[in-house]
C-alpha cells in the first residue's frame, strides 16, 4: 500500500555545478536517501497515483506548480521542496508494467532546461526505452529470487531424501558408505531418488495445483485486507496551511461581491420568466474553490462550464424515466414488490443521477465537485429545464469574469491557470489532457491507476543527461 523507491541516481556533475556548498550537500543528500510514501503523497506518490499504465508516453510536470497546488499532498521529508531549491524544476514520468510489477521511472531536469529538446520525439523515445529496460530488470528480479528459493528448497529436499536412504542402509546392516560409493547400481538408485525429489512436476497433480491457487488467492485477499486495515491509521501527513489574515480578508471581499452579483441576477431572472429559473446558492461552493483554493484544477473555467453542462444533462436525461403515482416516489427499493410497473422510485433516480454525474466528470476529466448537485436538482424537480441551462451559463460567465478581475489584483494569486486545457502537440495537432497537471508546459494526466503498490526509479540531471 506504499510506493517504494526501487533506486535513484543523480549526475555528480549536476550537484558539483550548484552555486553553493549548501546546495551541493543538499543534492548529494537527496541522492543518498529516498523513502517510501503513500500513493497520492509526495512527489513520487502523486506521480504514481496519476500514472496511466495503458499509455506509453512521458508526462511532464512542473515542480513549482505542484508545490503551489493545494490539492497536492507533500510528504514529511519535504523532498519536493528541496528538489526545487537545488534548481530541479521539471520531472518527466514514464510508467511501466511487467507481469505483476508496476512502477514509475522519474527523469528530473533543471527548471531552465530547453523544453523543445526535452519533449522532442527522439528524447522521449529514449526515456520510454530506458524505462522499459529498468522496469524489466525490476520485474525479473522478483521471479529470479522466487526461482532461486524454489531451487534451494528442492535441493534441500533431495539431500534429505538421499540422506534417509543412506541411513536406512546403515541401520539395516547394509554395506558401508565406502561400499555404497563404489556400487554403481546403488549410486544410480540414489541419483534417481534425487532427481525425483528435484522434479517439481512430480507433485503437481490437479489437486496440488488447485491447492496452490487457493493458497495464493487467500494470501492476496489477506494482504489486501491487512493493507486496508493499516491505511486506517492515516499517513501522518501535515494538514493544509492556514492563510494569513490579509489573504482571508481578500477572499471574503471577492466572494462577497461575486455572490452578491450572482444573487441579484438570479432574483431578476426568476422574477422575469419562470422558464429560466435558477438558484444563486448553487455557486456557494464554487466561489469557495475559486477564491480560497485558486490554483486548484477543479476550479478552473473549463471545469466549471463543462461540469455544469454534464450534470444538468444527466439530470434532464434521467428525469425522463417514469416515476409512478404520488405516493410511489417516497418508496424505497425494498418496497418495490407490488408497484414496480409504475416506474422507478425517485430516490433511485436521484442516486443514479449523482452516480453518473460524478463518474462522468471523472471519466471526462472535468471534475468540479459543486456541479454534482445540479444532477440531483434537475432529476428531482421539473421546475428546471433547458432554459435553466442558459441562465446557469450566464452565471458561469459572471463568476469567471469577476473572479478573474478580482483575483488578478492580488500579487500572489493568478486566475485562471488555463482555459481549455488544450496544448499543441509535436505534430501540430491539438492534444487533450485531463486535469491533474498544472502549468503551461505540463501535459495533464488522468488518474486511472487503481493499484496502490509500486516502485519508482528517479534519475536526476540536466537536460543533456536525462
Amino acid at each position: 500500500s506504499r510506493v517504494e523507491p526501487g533506486g535513484h541516481w543523480m549526475d555528480p556533475s549536476f550537484a558539483n555545478s550548484l552555486s553553493s556548498e549548501e546546495l551541493t550537500e543538499m543534492a548529494f543528500e537527496l541522492n543518498r536517501f529516498a523513502r517510501d510514501c503513500p500513493p497520492g503523497a509526495g512527489l513520487a506518490g502523486n506521480l504514481f497515483k496519476n500514472a496511466d499504465f495503458n499509455k506509453r508516453r512521458v508526462t511532464w510536470r512542473q515542480i513549482q506548480e505542484m508545490l503551489n497546488d493545494p490539492f497536492v499532498q507533500r510528504n514529511s521529508g519535504q523532498r519536493m521542496k528541496r528538489l526545487h531549491k537545488i534548481g530541479i524544476g521539471l520531472v518527466g514520468s514514464v510508467p511501466f508494467s511487467f507481469q505483476d510489477e508496476k512502477g514509475l521511472v522519474c527523469f528530473f531536469s533543471r527548471h531552465n532546461a530547453d523544453l523543445t529538446l526535452l519533449r522532442s520525439s527522439m528524447n522521449e523515445g529514449f526515456l520510454i526505452g530506458s524505462t522499459d529496460l529498468i522496469g524489466s530488470q525490476i520485474a525479473i528480479r522478483k521471479n529470479r529470487e522466487a526461482c532461486a528459493a524454489m531451487r534451494r528448497e528442492m535441493f534441500i529436499e533431495a539431500i534429505k531424501k538421499v540422506k534417509r536412504e543412506l541411513l536406512n542402509n546403515v541401520t539395516n546392516n547394509r554395506p558401508s558408505f565406502g561400499d555404497l560409493a563404489t556400487n554403481r547400481s546403488t549410486l544410480d538408485f540414489l541419483t534417481k531418488q534425487r532427481r525425483e525429489a528435484q522434479d517439481p512436476l512430480e507433485q503437481d497433480d490437479m489437486a496440488t495445483r488447485f491447492k496452490k491457487k487457493v493458497i495464493k488467492l487467500g494470501k492476496k485477499v489477506f494482504k489486501r485486507i491487512n493493507n486496508s486495515r493499516k491505511k486506517w491509521k492515516g499517513t501522518k501527513l501535515e494538514g493544509p496551511p492556514r492563510q494569513s489574515f490579509g489573504e482571508s480578508a481578500f477572499v471574503a471581499f471577492g466572494v462577497f461581491f461575486t455572490m452578491l452579483t450572482v444573487l441579484k441576477v438570479a432574483n431578476a431572472i426568476n422574477a422575469a420568466d419562470a422558464n429560466y429559473k435558477f438558484n444563486g446558492s448553487w455557486y456557494s461552493s464554487t466561489l469557495c474553490i475559486i477564491f480560497a483554493l485558486t490554483p486548484a484544477p477543479v476550479g478552473q473555467p473549463r471545469q466549471i462550464f463543462a461540469a455544469h453542462l454534464w450534470n444538468m444533462l444527466v439530470g434532464l436525461a434521467l428525469r425522463q424515466i417514469p416515476t409512478g403515482p404520488e405516493d410511489f416516489p417516497t418508496r424505497d427499493f425494498m418496497e418495490w414488490d407490488y408497484s414496480a410497473s409504475y416506474g422507478l422510485p425517485l430516490i433511485w433516480k436521484q442516486a443514479l443521477a449523482v452516480a453518473f454525474g460524478v463518474a462522468g466528470q471523472a471519466k471526462l476529466g472535468i471534475l468540479h465537485p459543486p456541479a454534482t448537485g445540479l444532477s440531483y436538482t434537475f432529476v428531482s424537480s421539473d421546475k428546471y429545464s433547458w432554459g435553466t441551462i442558459l441562465t446557469v451559463y450566464l452565471a458561469d460567465v459572471i463568476v469567471v469574469a469577476m473572479s478573474m478581475i478580482i483575483l488578478n489584483l492580488s500579487e500572489v494569486k493568478q486566475y485562471p491557470l488555463y482555459w481549455l486545457g488544450l496544448e499543441w502537440g509535436d505534430a501540430g495537432r491539438f492534444r487533450f489532457f485531463g486535469v491533474q497537471a498544472r502549468g503551461h508546459h505540463a501535459p495533464l494526466t488522468k488518474s486511472v491507476s487503481n493499484k496502490l503498490t509500486g516502485r519508482t526509479v528517479s534519475m536526476e540531471g540536466d537536460d543533456r543527461n536525462v
